[in-house]
């Protein structure tokens, strides 16, 4: 009787530890600004020294994108970005879908020769 109730209590303790299945590792996160990449960015210079440019926003996540947070910068400067906020027009953005953005002003460029913008958030 003892065996039988030894071996029960072996089972019981080695059951679970069978039945359990690996976790797989989380995925690695990527930032906003690969999964909306900005493309074909072309800029000029206004007579007031603000940028206008144009580009392409590739939407490459599973969700809709009504509105997109730009930082532009001139030069090698990014800790003086200019937040930049576009709003898809005829309407939002579908997952998996590109949309092209035209005569965004994109803040002040001064005698810059180079402007570079990078997708910050999304909604």
């Amino acid at each position: 009787m003892r065996l039988i109730a030894a071996a029960i209590y072996l089972v019981s303790l080695i059951g679970p530890a069978i039945c359990q299945t690996s976790t797989p590792p989380a995925p690695a996160t990527t930032s906003v600004a690969e999964q909306i990449p900005i493309g074909s960015f072309q800029w000029q210079r206004r007579d007031d020294d603000n940028g206008i440019a144009s580009f392409v926003i590739s939407n490459n996540t599973d969700k809709v994108l009504t509105s997109i947070e730009l930082n532009c910068w001139v030069g090698d400067d990014r800790t003086r970005a200019t937040k930049v906020m576009v709003w898809p027009s005829p309407g939002p953005i579908p997952a998996h879908d590109v949309r092209k953005f035209s005569r965004v002003n994109i803040g002040p460029v001064g005698p810059s020769p180079s402007v570079t913008c990078e997708v910050v958030n999304a909604n």
